[in-house]
């Protein structure tokens, strides 16, 4: 796996937690946690993925996605709805 530049992932970090964090009320090193720890954040980090061109917003709605379905793939982002 090459991964992507840590610069970019740390953007997509801060930002996706904090969305995290507003929506669900959730401390800020839970939220960290749970993203961090998921299986969309793994996808991120993988440039494989192409996940680098999807905005903050799109890579939070598929770790929602993941947290009811256990896929990130299930994102309306990704099935393209």
């Amino acid at each position: 796996m090459k991964k992507n530049l840590y610069f970019a992932i740390d953007y997509y970090d801060r930002k996706v937690i904090e969305l995290i964090m507003e929506k669900y009320n959730f401390e800020q090193m839970v939220a960290f946690r749970k993203f961090i720890m998921s299986k969309t954040h793994l996808m991120l980090e993988d440039e494989s993925y192409g996940l680098l061109t999807f905005s903050e917003f799109a890579v939070f709605d598929m770790w929602e996605a993941e947290q009811v379905t256990g896929d990130p793939r299930e994102s309306v982002y990704i099935r393209g709805e």
